[in-house]
């Protein structure tokens, strides 16, 4: 055998004894960015922002000014007795006292805001409800314009220009989102700072400090408006987390951002930190029970196939078909489905942040469908046309099946009206506040919570509703005298000896008294509370609850 043959024999058992090279391990981070890739597909647009952007957002905020402003209606009395109420009370010094501003149920973030409006306009000359109520509409409209801006930064990077040109201007200009706009509600604020995290998680590489930070505080945030988006708002961080390479810093901002608004709720109440979360967290864990049976567990499904006349279901199943491309938006709409379903209470309003997530998904199908028919545009055009024939019939309540929907809580404030017509029982306030000879009002027919309260009548003068005309005794011609100059009533068939109708807003009346004595009863302050209620359901969250005061807290001045 030669010295070659004896080589290459060599050689050959040496490969076939020698293992084979292991293959190179994979890096912690390229794992960890494995996970939100699956599901989202961030990217760097080569072109440029739309020059239309501003011009976009001007005329949604214009919309929703013009929305704002032709007419007054509430929601749930939740928008007034929780944030507008109590804002004028720390601002002015009357508002009347509900349970949650009594044990601490609340958080002041949106009171809060509100009242620094108000503060800042009477500064400047305009603390009259004819000023500032208009005022602090537009404050929140202007607030609202983050949806579209958050919508189109995010389908930009996640989908294309195209989708991001269309979901800017789907959001700009859905009804509903223009319709609630001028709200101060939590669900609407959340949803807001929840679209600009959205687009914030999207921009990658996320290395730069102030974005960090941003991301966190964001995060933090949404989940201190509105309690029940937390696993909304944890997503995104999430993903910033993985996508990020400071993620010491980013878990730093985000602790930081945590004790911050567990502190201002601890100041803010002068108790520990987050006493209102907890306390509002008991007492919804004491009283959901009671509420069992109140709504079907698919309600919410029901309300928003019919605010969209189908349209959003249309999206959300379309999307189905592509988890890949929409799984992040679609994970993000079942959490909130599925953490409002489990609750028995149930208002259509709680899944607000459900809206730009499906007008999200509707963009991008807009935009394939385009690009795969350009010639002629037909498929795109139809879908516009039924968008824009579906959000005019909406913002005018000409939609099938929409009253199902919109309607007054209780039917305490009547159906929601975008523009037809203003709530004439707001209409009244607003004339009181700026009537002359306004000394006391009595609302007999009505408990404060279904009225528009001290926010709108603007007045330290004794103001009483149905229950708190127990504390007057008989309700003579001349106690009722004594406690107040006007009486409202929406009752046709009332006559008031004494009085006479001074103007009508519809079906409410309101009677003025004709002589001048006696002189009506001033109180102490005018801050009625109206917690007595809610003392036995605070005594099982807390045994050494505050018993409420006698008399709703009301006490003359003589």
């Amino acid at each position: 055998m030669g010295k070659a043959e004896r080589k290459r024999r060599q050689a050959q058992r040496r490969a076939l004894t020698s293992r084979p090279p292991e293959p190179q391990a994979v890096p912690l981070r390229q794992r960890m960015r494995a996970i939100p890739d699956a599901l989202l597909h961030p990217q760097t647009p080569g072109e440029p922002y739309w020059k239309l952007l501003p011009w976009i957002l001007i005329l949604a905020f214009a919309a929703r000014a013009a929305v704002a402003l032709a007419g007054d209606f509430a929601l749930h009395p939740d928008e007034i007795m929780q944030y507008l109420e109590p804002a004028h009370r720390l601002v002015f010094g009357s508002g009347i006292i509900h349970w949650e501003f009594f044990y601490g149920g609340r958080s002041w973030l949106v009171p809060g805001l509100v009242a620094a409006a108000l503060a800042l306009f009477d500064l400047l000359g305009l603390g009259q409800p004819h000023w500032y109520i208009d005022a602090i509409k537009l404050l929140f409209c202007a607030v609202s314009l983050l949806i579209p801006a958050g919508m189109y930064f995010f389908a930009r990077r996640h989908f294309s220009e195209t989708a991001a040109r269309i979901a800017l201007v789907a959001g700009a200009f859905w009804y509903e989102l223009v319709g609630f706009a001028h709200k101060p509600m939590t669900e609407f604020v959340a949803t807001a700072l929840l679209c600009v995290l959205l687009a914030l998680c999207m921009r990658t590489p996320l290395d730069r400090t102030r974005t960090i930070w941003l991301t966190a505080f964001l995060s933090v945030l949404v989940a201190a408006t509105r309690l029940q988006y937390a696993p909304l708002a944890l997503l995104p961080l999430g993903v910033a987390f993985l996508y990020t390479r400071h993620r010491m810093q980013l878990t730093l901002a985000a602790i930081t951002a945590f004790l911050a608004i567990g502190l201002f709720d601890g100041i803010t109440w002068d108790a520990g930190l987050f006493h209102s979360y907890f306390t509002n967290i008991q007492a919804n864990l004491v009283l959901d029970p009671m509420r069992t049976g109140e709504s079907p567990p698919y309600q919410f499904l029901l309300w928003l196939g019919l605010a969209s006349t189908g349209l959003g279901a249309l999206c959300v199943l379309a999307a189905l078909f592509n988890p890949r491309r929409y799984g992040f938006l679609l994970v993000m709409a079942t959490i909130i489905l599925l953490i409002h379903s489990l609750s028995a209470h149930k208002e259509y309003r709680f899944i607000f942040a459900a809206i730009p997530l499906w007008l999200l998904i509707g963009s991008d199908l807009t935009a394939r469908l385009a690009a795969r028919w350009p010639h002629p545009p037909w498929p795109a055009t139809a879908i516009a046309s039924v968008f824009a024939l579906v959000s005019v019939a909406g913002i005018l309540n000409a939609l099938p099946e929409q009253h199902r929907v919109y309607h007054g809580y209780s039917n305490y404030h009547g159906t929601i009206n975008f523009f037809r017509e203003r709530n004439p029982l707001f209409e009244a306030y607003r004339y009181l506040a700026q009537a002359p000879g306004v000394t006391g009002v009595v609302h007999g027919d009505r408990y404060y919570h279904e009225l528009p309260g001290y926010y709108y009548l603007h007045r330290k003068i004794p103001f009483y509703d149905r229950r708190t005309l127990q504390i007057i005794g008989e309700t003579t011609t001349h106690n009722l005298a004594r406690s107040a100059s006007h009486i409202l009533s929406e009752n046709p068939d009332l006559v008031i000896p004494g009085h006479r109708i001074e103007r009508e807003f519809g079906p409410v009346r309101i009677w003025r008294r004709e002589a001048r004595d006696p002189e009506v009863r001033r109180w102490r302050d005018y801050a009625p509370n109206v917690t007595a209620g809610w003392y036995v359901t605070m005594k099982k969250i807390k045994p050494n609850s505050l018993l409420p005061p006698a008399d709703f807290g009301i006490r003359y001045a003589d």
